[in-house]
This record gives C-alpha cells, sequence and structure tokens, in this order.
C-alpha cells in the first residue's frame, strides 16, 4: 500500500527540535502563504525551523526552508 499524503504541498513547523505543526495543501500558493504566515510570527524565534516541501511520485522534495543556511549558522 502506498501512503498518499492529505495534500500536495507540507508545511512543519519545530521549535527546539519539536514539530508544533504539520499542514498539508494540495494548492501551492495556499502552502506558500501558510509558510509566509508562519514565517512573520516566528521570525523572532531563533529556535524555530519552518520548511515547505512537495510530495511528488512517494517523496517529499524541498522548496522552502526557513532560516536559510546563513541566518542558522549565525543563529
Amino acid at each position: 500500500m502506498t501512503y498518499e499524503p492529505p495534500g500536495r504541498y507540507h508545511v512543519t513547523l519545530a521549535r527546539d527540535g519539536v514539530r508544533i505543526l504539520d499542514g498539508w495543501w494540495d494548492d501551492p500558493d495556499t502552502a506558500d502563504r501558510k509558510f509566509a504566515g508562519l514565517q512573520a510570527q516566528h521570525e523572532e524565534h531563533a529556535d524555530t525551523r519552518l520548511r515547505l516541501t512537495e510530495w511528488d511520485s512517494g517523496q517529499e522534495w524541498p522548496l522552502r526552508e526557513w532560516p536559510g543556511a546563513a541566518r542558522a549558522k549565525a543563529g
């Protein structure tokens, strides 16, 4: 049996390494708005990690991550 997620675009939010939000959307614009909104809400928290991926052919492909590598190293 093949896993079928509840949507194609997946947004995850973690703080201190603990996942606190896990959302799926079929529409890429909706997922992107959720990502941007969460980024704005949590930009003051250095311990927050946000990721947007696309589910395709049984795999998740990264589209956006926050913070980027430069901020992650500086934080």
